[in-house]
């Protein structure tokens, strides 16, 4: 299956290499069942993942099994570990947001692209030239860019030729194209759409398929939603904070889902008032039902923001007019605003119920569109 193959080529050594710190020493606490996040460091039987130590000696990606004699793990590769039945081995799935071969590279401006993204990365190693297959771990940006973490080169079959890119969902087209980001260009089947809804803009998907060069877009094989409703209740997530209500009530996590905020959360290297979009955490899940809140969440403070995330913030209050049912969009005050899979309602409300309403719309902007976050009903619009 092609979705595997491409992979099978890998022929490196799992080996021992130093990283980052990954936050506090967590050596004293019991390590989450599950953890998602960058790689502090790797030996021959172990893995180490914001600070805590998982014994481990494969990784795997889409169902295949790579043992330490196929694959290299590096710091600051993504990954997800599981040790849901405390067993001695940990399960070691790597998440990449980007499989495919690089192009384009400019070590003057540290740039290169895959399938079509531009992509910024100061530390690509001189080995890594163009054409080679690389897996990319990154985190989201603002205006739903990219942060490069790492970059790592495998062996590849160039006859296979499938590419992976993970991403923000936006201007579905009559369900046969979609973008991805701020510009590449998803042509897809509903049906091969993997999860239990169908495709929304504001998504996160990862996506198998064939890059097109000359026009710019993939052909989508297979298209998976990420969520993080699958989290077990002790679970331990890190990411960036893509979104925060003003009442710090709740936020959103790498565009993929919301998490809640409750009197008893506690805060570490920070408080409250440090919850703001782009602000890089480590969120010790809780569960209730399909709802997922804060235990704790730990501020890190090594990421280099490279771009201001209050510049992609906005609050609007006014009059809803020109009610948009085919674009899930509306206006007020002469700004068009639109909806999507994680716009929020209060009050009672929903989305055909707006029209002439006076409502307070937070939101974010990409690629600039106003996309609300959430819309609650105000008693006077002054008008």
């Amino acid at each position: 299956m092609k979705r595997y193959a491409f992979l099978s080529m890998v022929t490196f050594a799992l080996f021992g290499c130093g990283g980052s710190d990954g936050g506090s020493d967590s050596s004293a606490q019991a390590a989450p069942s599950a953890i998602e996040g960058t790689i502090d460091s790797v030996s021959t039987t172990t893995v180490t993942v914001n600070g805590y130590t998982y014994q481990a000696t494969s990784a795997s990606f889409q169902g295949q099994t790579f043992d330490q004699d196929m694959l290299t793990l590096e710091p600051n590769m993504m990954v997800k570990v599981s040790n849901q039945s405390r067993a001695t081995n940990s399960s070691v799935e790597l998440e990449p947001t980007f499989i495919g071969q690089i192009e384009s590279i400019n070590r003057l401006n540290s740039t290169f692209s895959i399938a079509g993204v531009n992509l910024k990365f100061p530390r690509l190693s001189t080995n890594i030239v163009n054409g080679d297959w690389v897996m990319v771990s990154s985190m989201p940006t603002a205006n739903a860019g990219y942060k490069v973490l790492s970059v790592v080169k495998f062996a590849q079959d160039p006859s296979i030729g499938g590419a992976i890119v993970e991403g923000y969902v936006s201007s579905i087209a009559e369900n046969s194209s979609f973008k991805i980001g701020k510009s590449l260009t998803v042509w897809f089947d509903p049906r091969i759409v993997s999860g239990e809804k169908s495709l929304e803009n504001g998504m996160w998907v990862e996506v198998l398929g064939q890059y097109n060069e000359f026009e710019g877009s993939i052909t989508a094989e297979n298209i998976t939603i990420e969520t993080y409703n699958d989290f077990p209740n002790d679970g331990e997530i890190e990411g960036i904070v893509t979104w925060v209500a003003k009442d710090k009530s709740e936020f959103e996590l790498n565009y993929r889902g919301r998490i809640a905020v409750r009197s008893n959360t506690e805060f570490d290297d920070g408080n409250k008032n440090n919850l703001v979009a782009g602000a890089l955490v480590e969120v010790e899940i809780g569960k209730q039902g399909n709802a997922l809140y804060a235990k704790e969440i730990e501020f890190e403070d090594d990421f280099d923001f490279d771009i201001d995330w209050d510049q992609f913030e906005f609050e609007e209050e006014g009059r809803v007019t020109n009610i948009d049912s085919d674009a899930h969009s509306f206006t007020i005050n002469g700004k068009a605003i639109v909806t999507d899979t994680y716009t929020e309602y209060e009050n009672l409300i929903d989305f055909e119920s707006l029209n002439g309403e006076c409502v307070d719309v937070e939101g974010i902007v990409i690629d600039s569109k106003h996309i609300a976050r959430e819309i609650s009903l105000e008693d006077d619009c002054n008008d």
